[in-house]
């Protein structure tokens, strides 16, 4: 059924072809900040050299037992893997940024159970993870696809195998490969338009590539004779290398485009069956072979150190030089990796499957063990200042206005590892919707005997409003009913999630049903790289809302910086300028609060003079952060400026009822 090529000895040239795929992924991220299609390349690798693994397993020695495959694929990949991850861990304690650390942590953990790429697929429909800086061990979301490929794929594989063995034909095999490939590429095209994130690190987006290395090699194992090898060599490397170069970015890699470097690589593989041209004798040159064998550690090794470089230097460019020196260290440690932690390894037999997978276990726990180490001490420090944040009195701050302060002192490490992680109870209960949920959730703050209803609803930005409104309502005896949604401001903006209509007209209806006194929402809208708005859809619901007799409170919308707030604090600790996180006032709100226009129909409320002095808005006022992350206010700050919000709010109540 297959030729002499499905049992040919070792492709040199694959290995420079995997080599060329590492060295492009380096490039592009260090220089260009892009995909590179390098990933896609590997994908097609994989997919050959493990159905030639499992295949002429099958039809030569008759095996159907998985067990000895995935304990190779174990013994191979661990040892390095978990070398880089422990490594990474022991590093990101004392490198990273410390608002960074829990989720960095969980991000280790899932990398280490090869489940990052599902971490990250959760974090890209996460409204407040959006503005998280790239974790040190992100590059897994790789690796943690090719694990799932490996182990799904003798479950599929065989079976197919088995069929075309007792049809004595390979229809079978080559007409079950290309359906999953046809499936699972309609599947890719449909997830880009939808989501490109989420479909970028989706599994079932990506198994088409897999599967077109399988169908290549199944086609080159059926086919006596292969012409043009020399011009299918050079349109593969011009696919693969023009393809990084030229496809823009944010084009949609898993989709369409993916297309690009898949059939690269497929050129590439089949141009090298028998007679080699000039590309497959470059990439079987000594150097590129030698960076093939170890490609995957070389990857896996690279971002790490180029995330800790960027961190530790405080730097989002790298030159000539120091990208240069990144590489190299990269591939000194891959080196340091694969030949003298892994090779040890190399030569144990396939069949012994409880040595294999003892060997995985022996890496694994070491990782998993640290990290649950950290991710202990890190959940002592949330939750001691959790319970201190929500629980302790606070003095308030009963002046008009803020202003700068040169007496300032340092924000401690332990808040900033906190910060992103003190919440609205919402978030906790499950009373704030998130992604493209349509049910509207209610909880009830405030005073709960009241019979005084008052509606919070809108986005994140409304219900950071929540512990201050909590107090406000037991102090003055009203009922707070929260109603809010992530990304979701109560009208759509150009930013909202598109599930938004439906769910704003499900709360409207709510509302309306509800008939409370008052809604509490925000007036108006801003962004971090554009001014100040009110959009018409705000005006909308208030009209809509006004026309039943009820009343609508809006709170300013709060400024919002380009920056993670609690990264620039930690970053600029030892700097005595006081602007140096702060931005002009003049770059983010409007001179007016235009919601003014629509006094008669909503009261509002500015609470702007919290955040800003006359010229500047400020990240951190009398030793309080003042953000969580780059827009979203912290929770203890909100309870330091209730005082202020309280005067207002009550104002506000009572001229709606005059």
């Amino acid at each position: 059924m297959f030729n002499k090529y499905c049992t040919s000895e070792y492709r040199k040239d694959i290995q420079g072809l995997r080599a060329v795929g590492a060295i492009m992924i380096m490039i592009f991220h260090i220089w260009l900040n892009k995909v590179s299609g390098g990933v896609d390349v590997f994908f097609v690798v994989s997919g050959f050299l493990m159905s030639y693994i499992l295949l002429k397993g099958y039809f030569e020695y008759g095996i159907i037992n998985p067990l000895p495959f995935w304990g190779g694929i174990i013994k191979r990949v661990a040892p390095s893997a978990y070398i880089v991850l422990l490594v990474t861990l022991i590093a990101i304690y004392f490198i990273s940024l410390p608002s960074s650390l829990n989720v960095i942590i969980n991000e280790v953990i899932a990398s280490a159970l090869h489940i990052e790429n599902i971490q990250l697929m959760r974090k890209s429909v996460d409204y407040l993870a959006s503005n998280e800086p790239s974790s040190p061990v992100q590059q897994f979301w790789a690796l943690s696809i090719q694990v799932q490929f490996y182990l799904v794929l003798p479950l599929i594989l065989i079976p197919l195998a088995y069929l075309s063995h007792i049809k004595k034909s390979s229809v079978p095999l080559f007409l079950g490969v290309i359906a999953i490939i046809l499936i699972s590429f309609i599947y890719a095209t449909l997830s880009i338009i939808n989501n490109p994130a989420l479909s970028y690190f989706n599994p079932l987006s990506r198994v088409w590539e897999f599967f077109f290395g399988i169908l290549c090699f199944l086609t080159v194992s059926n086919i006596k004779t292969i012409r043009y090898q020399g011009a299918l060599g050079f349109i593969g490397l011009a696919l693969i290398i023009g393809g990084a170069i030229f496809i823009p970015t944010g084009a949609g890699f898993s989709g369409p485009v993916s297309l690009v470097p898949v059939l690269g690589a497929i050129c590439i593989i089949v141009s090298g069956v028998g007679k080699q041209g000039l590309v497959n004798r470059f990439l079987s040159s000594k150097a590129l072979v030698f960076l093939g064998g170890m490609s995957f550690t070389i990857y896996l090794w690279h971002w790490p150190i180029l995330v800790f470089y960027k961190e530790y230097f405080n730097s989002d460019s790298i030159n000539l030089v120091q990208g240069l020196t990144i590489i190299t260290l990269s591939i000194v440690l891959a080196y340091v990796t694969s030949r003298i932690i892994e090779s040890k390894f190399v030569k144990i037999p396939r069949e012994k499957v409880l040595v294999n997978f003892s060997i995985g276990m022996v890496f694994l726990l070491p990782v998993l063990i640290f990290s649950f180490i950290l991710k202990n001490e890190v959940s002592i420090i949330i939750n001691n200042l959790n319970s201190k944040w929500k629980t302790e009195p606070v003095e308030q701050y009963t002046e008009k206005t803020i202003y700068l302060e040169q007496t300032d002192l340092p924000i401690e490490r332990n808040e900033l590892i906190a910060a992103k992680e003190i919440l609205p109870e919402t978030y906790s209960t499950g009373c704030h919707q998130n992604g493209d949920g349509l049910k509207v959730e209610t909880c009830i703050f405030g005073d709960l005997t009241s019979n005084l209803k008052i509606v919070l609803v809108g986005g994140s930005h409304a219900t950071q409003w929540l512990p201050a409104i909590d107090e406000i309502g037991k102090d003055n005896h009203f009922k707070i009913i929260s109603m809010t949604k992530g990304n979701c401001p109560f009208g759509i903006t150009k930013e909202a999630n598109p599930s938004c209509l439906q769910w704003h007209k499900y709360a409207m209806e709510k509302i309306i049903k509800i008939n409370p006194y008052a809604v509490i929402t925000n007036s108006t809208k801003t962004y971090s790289d554009e001014m100040e708005e009110l959009p018409e859809s705000y005006i909308k619901h208030w009209k809509k809302l006004y026309s039943y007799n009820i009343k609508v409170i809006g709170i300013r919308d709060n400024p919002r910086f380009t920056f993670d707030v609690p990264n620039c604090i930690y970053k600029n600790t030892l700097s005595k300028d006081s602007n140096i996180c702060s931005i002009e006032r003049n770059t983010s709100l409007l001179k007016v609060n235009p919601a003014l226009r629509y006094e008669g129909i909503i009261k509002n409320i500015d609470m702007s003079d919290m955040f800003c002095t006359k010229d500047r808005c400020l990240t951190q006022f009398s030793n309080y952060l003042m953000y969580r992350d780059a827009h979203h206010l912290h929770l203890p700050y909100i309870r330091f400026i209730k005082s202020n919000l309280e005067l207002k709010l009550t104002h506000a109540l009572k001229s709606h009822s005059d």
